[in-house]
C-alpha cells in the first residue's frame, strides 16, 4: 500500500507500506518489524504504525493506494497529530 500525502502547496509525498514489514494478515497475530501489535479483536490482530512526513507544510488530503502485490490491506482508522 502507498500512503500519499497531498500538501496544500501541490506537492505530494509517498510512503510505501510493505506486506510482511509494515502489516501482516489479520487472521492471527503475526509480528512484523515496522508496526506494533495493538490488540486482539476476537482472535484477529490489529496493528499500528506511524508515518512521519518529510515536510512540515499543511496537508490537503491523505490518499491510500493499493500496492502492486496480491495483498489487500485493511485500514481500521487514521489519526493525525499536529506539531507546533
Amino acid at each position: 500500500m502507498i500512503v500519499r500525502l497531498h500538501y496544500v502547496n501541490g506537492k505530494t509525498e509517498d510512503h510505501s507500506l510493505i506486506n510482511g514489514e509494515h502489516f501482516a494478515d489479520y487472521i492471527r497475530r503475526v509480528d512484523v518489524p515496522k508496526s506494533e501489535f495493538a490488540f486482539s479483536l476476537k482472535g484477529r490482530q490489529l496493528r499500528y504504525l506511524s508515518i512521519k512526513p518529510e515536510l512540515r507544510d499543511p496537508l490537503a488530503k491523505i490518499e491510500l493506494i493499493k500496492g502492486a502485490d496480491i495483498s489487500a490491506p485493511i485500514v481500521m482508522a487514521l489519526t493525525i497529530q499536529t506539531v507546533d
